[in-house]
């Protein structure tokens, strides 16, 4: 999960300043904005499948897992009253973690690849 997340960072950063530099800030905004949420989002749940896993406190962790859904749905509603939201940028943003499991995965199989070399 840490590796996804760094990646996802990275991808924040750069989407957000490449956006700021040749776009308008509000899009810049936007997509920060809908990154850092799906980033949110997964690192609670990250947060809440290890306490299941570790067999402690499975009532918080599966109250983090269901509340988390109605939190992110109230963060979401603020956002789209705020004057610079975007909501195509901000799908783009949220949309970024793809990327994120994409540079993952091509990673993952380039450590296998060294792996099994004859």
């Amino acid at each position: 999960m840490k590796p996804i997340l760094i990646a996802q960072i990275f991808v924040i950063v750069l989407g957000g300043l490449l956006l700021h530099l040749f776009s308008a800030p509000q899009h810049a905004l936007s997509f920060v904005a809908g990154s850092s949420t799906i980033f949110l989002s997964f690192l609670l749940l990250g947060w809440g499948w290890s306490l299941i896993f570790q067999k402690k406190l499975v009532a918080l962790s599966i109250g983090i897992i269901v509340f988390k859904y109605a939190i992110l749905g109230i963060i979401i509603f603020k956002l789209t009253a705020m004057p610079w939201f975007d909501t195509l940028w901000f799908a783009m943003g949220v949309a970024s973690f793809i990327l994120s499991a994409f540079v993952y995965a091509v990673k993952e199989a380039l450590r296998e690849g060294k792996d099994h070399v004859i």
